[in-house]
């Protein structure tokens, strides 16, 4: 498939088709693709909320995709690996977005409230337990006045920190939680060649939280802060969501930058019959990555000939 987003957060489900009703129902998303195999079960699914891009599939285990095991976190006791942060444009007011959320059966655990860093924010668990975070720019806030209201110390990308990037940010953020994120920060940048951003720290040094960009987009890093957020070892491995990074150029040479830095491959890099070239790979504590590159631009017709599938764009769900 042709690449969709520069980074792409993919959440799995129990029951991926019931999450594609209930995502546009609570949160407005729109299913933009849906790729089914011949007996129509759900394979792949992307949906768009105002141009943000989410990936949602079924559980899975091994396969073509190699030795991950992908959970909902209703498998695992409630707990995930990644969060979703959603940054709503200014003309969707946020309070009825979760009023709306709400009446679609979504768990509120933060009713929508200013929060110190200049947002208003809501969060909630959906119909399976991931968390979700929207939130909606209000004000601009200098560091100064974050280190005052926390006591953190925040670093904008190693330059002056009064000066935060809003580069830095984008519409939707995947966190991915660590038990050492202060190593992860380190390593993303080796290893996958993520660029260091946004470091947040307490008064003994400790990272509270950290962002990374990849061609423009944010990712989160951070430690699992609650019993909702846990880290691939504290589920025996298994991953909750998956962070998609697609490149512009040689796939190869990322691939190889990764295997240096201890990366575990867990699929091979090669070329996909959709004319993507990909592989997966495992980070310092067990999150799954993917990475791809196209190669051969293929038509929905064309990967669907390939590979004996039914691709639907933008297909109703209701």
């Amino acid at each position: 498939m042709t690449a969709q987003a520069k980074v792409t957060a993919v959440a799995f489900y129990r029951d991926p088709d019931a999450a594609l009703a209930w995502l546009s129902e609570a949160f407005g998303f729109e299913t933009t693709i849906l790729l089914t195999d011949a007996e129509g079960r759900l394979a792949h699914a992307e949906m768009e909320l105002h141009s943000v891009k989410l990936g949602v599939a079924g559980e899975w285990e091994g396969g073509v995709l190699g030795p991950a095991r992908m959970r909902s976190p209703a498998s695992l006791d409630g707990q995930g690996t990644q969060f979703c942060r959603i940054e709503l444009p200014p003309q969707i007011d946020i309070d009825q977005h979760c009023a709306r959320a709400g009446q679609a059966g979504a768990q509120i655990t933060q009713a929508p409230q200013d929060e110190f860093y200049g947002d208003r924010t809501y969060r909630c668990l959906d119909l399976e337990g991931h968390v979700w975070n929207f939130s909606q720019p209000r004000r601009t806030v200098s560091s100064a006045e974050i280190t005052a209201a926390t006591g953190l110390i925040y670093a904008v990308g190693g330059e002056d920190p009064a000066k935060p990037a809003e580069e830095a940010r984008s519409a939707v953020t995947p966190y991915v939680s660590y038990r050492d994120p202060k190593a992860a920060y380190a390593w993303l940048e080796t290893a996958f060649g993520l660029e260091p951003r946004i470091y947040v720290t307490d008064d003994a040094g400790g990272l509270v939280h950290a962002e990374m960009a990849f061609r423009g987009q944010t990712i989160g890093v951070s430690r699992a802060w609650s019993d909702r957020h846990a880290t691939p070892a504290d589920v025996q491995g298994r991953n909750t969501q998956t962070v998609h990074l697609q490149l512009t150029d040689d796939i190869d040479a990322h691939h190889a930058r990764a295997v240096a830095a201890g990366a575990e491959v867990i699929r091979p890099l090669e070329t996909q019959a959709y004319g993507d070239r990909t592989y997966l790979a495992l980070d310092l504590e067990g999150h799954v990555w993917s990475f791809g590159q196209t190669v051969a631009p293929m038509s929905p017709a064309q990967w669907d000939a390939e590979l004996g599938t039914s691709t639907t764009q933008r297909p109703s769900t209701r």
